[in-house]
Parts: C-alpha cells; sequence; structure tokens
C-alpha cells in the first residue's frame, strides 16, 4: 500500500510539473496549415526578389505569439515575429532574392507561447509547428545573351568603320580619300535604308497574313485563292526575315559584301587577263 502511494505521488508531481497548456495544444490544430507555404511571384528565376508566404492558424481563446523562422535545407532565409488573436489567422512572410541552385524551403514555429494576462505568457508546444517543404530548382540565369554580344560586336564595327573613315579622310588627298569616304558612307546608307524597308515590307506581310486568316470568305473562288495565296505570304515573309537579319547584321552584310565583290572582281580579272 505504502508503495502504491508513492507511485501516485510520483505521478502526480510529474504531471504537475507538465504545463497544461502544452498538452492541449498538441491534441490542437493549432499552427500551421498543412503544405503552407507559397509565394509572390511562382515560377521565379535566379535575381527575382519575391515575398515567401506561410499562414498561422489560431483557434485558441487565447492571443498567439511567437516566431516562424524560414529556412532553405539547412540555410536560414530569415525571420518573422507574429501576434495572432483569438480565432484568427495570419500571413507570415520574408523577403528572398532567389539564387541558383535545388531549394528546400520551409517555415518552422519556435517560441510559441499563449497570452494568459496582462504581460503574462505561457510556453506552448504546437504539434503544426512546421510546414510541408517546397522543393524548387532553379537554373543559372545567363546574363550576356548572344543578341547582346552581336550587338556590341555591331557596335564597335560601326564605331571602326568611323574611325577609319577618320584616318583615311586624314591621311590620305583628297582627290583619293573623298571618293572612299563618300563610297562607304553610301553602301553604310543604302544598308540602313534596307533595314527600314525590309522592317516595313515584313510588317506588312504579317498583317496580311493576318487579314488572309481572319477573312471569311464563302465563295469557292474566293476561297481557292486564299488557300493559294497564304503559303506563298509565309515564303514571303520567311525570306524577308533571313534578308532583314543580314542587312541589320553589319558582320554578315560586309561579310557577304565583301565575298561577292571578291568573286565579281576575280571572274572580271579572268575575262580581262
Amino acid at each position: 500500500m505504502q508503495k502504491i502511494k508513492k507511485i501516485i505521488l510520483v505521478l502526480f508531481l510529474i504531471f504537475s510539473i507538465l504545463p497544461m497548456q502544452k498538452i492541449f495544444a498538441q491534441s490542437s490544430n493549432t499552427g500551421f496549415v498543412s503544405g503552407n507555404i507559397w509565394y509572390s511571384k511562382d515560377p521565379f528565376e535566379e535575381g527575382d526578389k519575391v515575398k515567401i508566404y506561410t499562414f498561422v492558424f489560431n483557434p485558441d481563446s487565447r492571443e498567439l505569439s511567437g516566431t516562424v523562422i524560414f529556412f532553405d535545407k539547412t540555410v536560414l532565409l530569415g525571420k518573422k515575429e507574429f501576434i495572432i488573436p483569438a480565432k484568427e489567422a495570419e500571413d507570415v512572410s520574408i523577403d528572398w532574392t532567389v539564387t541558383a541552385g535545388d531549394h528546400v524551403i520551409f517555415g518552422k514555429i519556435e517560441n510559441a507561447k499563449f497570452l494568459i494576462s496582462d504581460n503574462k505568457y505561457e510556453e506552448v508546444y504546437i504539434t503544426e509547428n512546421e510546414t510541408e517543404k517546397s522543393s524548387h530548382t532553379v537554373s543559372k540565369k545567363i546574363t550576356s545573351t548572344a543578341t547582346d554580344t552581336i550587338s556590341e560586336i555591331n557596335n564597335a564595327i560601326s564605331s571602326s568603320i568611323s574611325d577609319i573613315t577618320k584616318i583615311v579622310g586624314e591621311k590620305t588627298p583628297d582627290s583619293i580619300a573623298q571618293p572612299m569616304v563618300l563610297g562607304a558612307s553610301t553602301i553604310e546608307n543604302f544598308r540602313q535604308n534596307i533595314v527600314v524597308a525590309s522592317e516595313n515590307k515584313k510588317e506588312e506581310v504579317k498583317k496580311e497574313i493576318k487579314t488572309l486568316e481572319n477573312a471569311k470568305v464563302t465563295l469557292d473562288s474566293k476561297t481557292a485563292e486564299n488557300t493559294l495565296l497564304k503559303p506563298f505570304k509565309y515564303v514571303e515573309l520567311f525570306f524577308l526575315t533571313i534578308f532583314s537579319y543580314i542587312t541589320n547584321n553589319q558582320i554578315l552584310f560586309y561579310g557577304i559584301l565583301i565575298i561577292v565583290a571578291f568573286f565579281l572582281l576575280r571572274y572580271v580579272w579572268k575575262k580581262v587577263f
């Protein structure tokens, strides 16, 4: 009998040491809603500035406060304190600058406590104290594109042409320099005019194709005519696109011009000599 009393006394002491609220919180749904991670922008790329959100629910009759800590695997991304009134829920977020690589992002509640009276809190163990993990793989962003490189080369060529023209004008007699400078300027102006004309023609053909696609013709002859005309317009647009690309790209344009001039001069040379 004495042993039984001792056992009961020990059990009583154990349960009296444990805060009752912790036991209740384990059986409640206070904390995160399951699977609760989302972003202000998704999908996202390296360098994007996004917000990572989660949602904390407090169904208890007391005010809940604590800290949500956001992790990327084992890396701490940030933390945010929260205070949620009774019977309410609120979103909690942090700012994140996206980096390349594999990410496993989740949130965890720490230092959770209920307000039991003025400036008096009781710590509580929350069952749903961690969100599900949100996995993303972010590719490395290419900062210098091929288009940028070509544009830089074109600018360099334009600058070089201007420099060469200036040097020729300064070092060569006027009788020779002026025709050369005039010829170079004429060719460059011709190229720029072609670029504008080809772009305008491309837009015109695109509009014609769109008109053909939207046209509702009931007559058989007109339908047959449109059926034959559309493929030709697409072919025309294809060749215009190639032509526009060549003339807009100084490397290709002057490269092809030099090749054509070389074969033409060789042909003339063979015919004369």
